[in-house]
Order: structure tokens, then sequence, then C-alpha cells
């Protein structure tokens, strides 16, 4: 059983919600649930806990409390906080990985944050420049890892490669046997999309050693058919994730307004929510980190718990490495 550590302060319902999603993993458990760290005030975490039925010294929580003292607010430097302080929630539960008391950890707050976090306290993958945040998106043939989605909005055509190349791993933890790795532009026809786009299609052609399916458009990630590894920069990669968030709560409403029952409309559209869709998993960095939205709900986050714990099991840093070293070889 893996153990995650998890961010009592980061979320915009914070702690509150945070507290929800722990009473609810202790109440309503299922196979492969982690063992749980909470990082934040204690006295708090207690007290929250409490008033959730959870007693976190007791029975199956078993929940080991770990103190730190405040969060990143969204209007702060996320680098000078860290550097300033060294009680700040994402950073205990970052150091934590790294000192191997915990397995991975999950944080729902400031996402600049918990990546600058993750790289101060376990650095990054050797072959890799910056990490990517990748999304699992539930396509209609299977899951598609979704890269950058958030952690760095400016890239180059070697940095897209690092992003294919674990990216690929990732797809591979998730089942995918021989996921096809494709480059989100504005047209399936070679020669299409902005310079970044041009010159990393031939270093893709050239160099990756993974199959490469070519150019693909937004609208073939919902799909699935074309590729389960779509790669991209952090700024198109998040406007496409909030535009499909926007597309599934749109198509809940007016499906239920439609057929005069929006039930199983919005059934469809939380069960999207608490999937793997719920969290972004950092890929190249030397721990399993997941930043999950800042306005997720605590079923959301036990999605993201649950992701955590599953990359923790299959050691997806170690996946992540070796297709790394092959790219390395190979470029």
């Amino acid at each position: 059983m893996s153990t995650v550590a998890l961010d009592l302060l980061g979320g915009d319902g914070a702690p509150g919600v945070v507290a929800d999603a722990v009473a609810h993993l202790v109440h309503s458990p299922v196979e492969g649930d982690p063992r749980l760290t909470l990082v934040g005030p204690p006295d708090l975490a207690r007290a929250l806990l409490t008033e959730r039925g959870v007693d976190p010294s007791l029975g199956d929580a078993a929940i080991e409390l770990v103190p730190a003292t405040r969060s990143v607010a969204m209007d702060e430097d996320p680098l000078a906080v860290l550097r300033a302080h060294d009680d700040v929630t994402v950073s205990v539960a970052a150091g934590l990985v790294r000192d191997r008391r915990a397995d991975a950890w999950v944080s729902v707050g400031h996402t600049g944050a918990a990546v600058a976090a993750a790289t101060l306290e376990l650095g990054r993958l050797p072959g890799m420049s910056r990490p990517a945040l990748a999304v699992v998106v539930p396509s209609l043939t299977g899951p598609v890892v979704l890269l950058d989605a958030g952690a760095a909005p400016e890239a180059t055509p070697d940095l897209l490669r690092q992003f294919a190349m674990v990216g690929h791993a990732y797809a591979r933890t998730l089942g995918v046997t021989d996921p096809g790795i494709g480059l989100l532009t504005i047209g399936g026809e070679d020669g299409k999309g902005d310079r970044l786009r041009r010159s990393t299609h031939d270093l893709f052609l050239e160099t990756l050693p993974f199959r490469y399916v070519g150019a693909v458009e937004g609208h073939d990630v919902a799909l699935g058919r074309s590729a389960q590894v779509v790669v991209t920069d952090a700024f198109t990669g998040n406007v496409l994730l909030k535009g499909l968030e926007g597309a599934v709560t749109w198509a809940a409403q007016r499906m239920g307004e439609a057929y005069g029952d929006p039930g199983p409309a919005w059934a469809l559209a939380e069960q999207t929510a608490t999937s793997d869709f719920a969290g972004g998993m950092l890929l190249g960095i030397d721990g399993v980190t997941v930043i999950g939205h800042g306005a997720g709900t605590a079923a959301e986050i036990c999605a993201c718990v649950r992701l955590a714990a599953r990359a923790a099991d299959m050691d997806l840093p170690a996946v992540a490495a070796a297709a790394l070293a092959e790219g390395g070889r190979d470029a």
C-alpha cells in the first residue's frame, strides 16, 4: 500500500474541501486506496477531521499529520514564497516524497507553486529540461495523454520532444500498449502551424524513437483515434483543456434540456470530472506529483489521490526516466 501526502491548504475551498475528501476516502474506501499523510496545521486538521467523523489516530484512518503553516496565495510569487519560508505546504509535501516518507503527493492549490516545489525538492529526471503537466483525457477510444497543460508556457522543439518521451511512458502505464504520438497544431497536413510546430514536426520525424503519427487537431484529442499522446506547449494545452471542460458542461446542460431529464447527462459529466481527468500528472520530476484544479470538489480531490497512488505503484518516474534515456540514445 502506497502513502500519498495531501496538501491541506491548497485549493479554492481549502481547507474544508480537502478535509471532505479525506473523510470520503476514510468512510468509503475502495481497493487500492493509499495511506494518507495530511500536510498543514495539525490542530486545524484534527478539528476538521473530527467534525467529519474521522479520528486521524485510530482504526483504519491512521492519518499522519505533518506540520506546515502556510500556502501560496494566487497573487504571490511562488518562488519568492518558497525561498523565504520553509513551512509552505507544497514544499513540505514534496519533501516527504524526497525523504521517502511518502510515495506521492497531491495539491489542488497554486499550480506554479506546486511545480516549483516539486522541481526544487525532488529535482528533474536526467534529460528533462522542464517538467510537463499531463492530463488524461477520456476520449471515445480510450485514454489520451495531453501535455503540457500548464507547466511550461514557452517551449522549444527539443522540450516538446522531451514531453513526447515522458508522455509516451505515462500512456504505457495507463495500459496503452503502443501509444501513437501526435503534435497538436491547426491542421493534419505537413507544414501546418507556426514555426515552433513546423520545427518540432521535423525533429520528431528525424529523432523520435516511438511511433509518431504526425500533426493532429484539437478535435482529435477527444476522439482519440489518431494519437494517444498529444504534445503541445502549456499555453495552447491549457487553453484546449479549459475548452474541453467547458464543452462537457455545455453538453451536459443542453442534453438535459433536450431530453427533459438532466440526471443522466450530469451524471456522465460528474463521472468525467472524477476520473483521471481530475488531476494533472507532473512528468519529468523524480517523484510522483499530481496537481488538481483549484476549484476541485472533494470527489475530484479523491480522484487525484487515487491517481497519484496508482502512479506510485507503477513507479512512473522510473518508467519516464527509461523513456528519456532511450530517447537520448537516438537524439
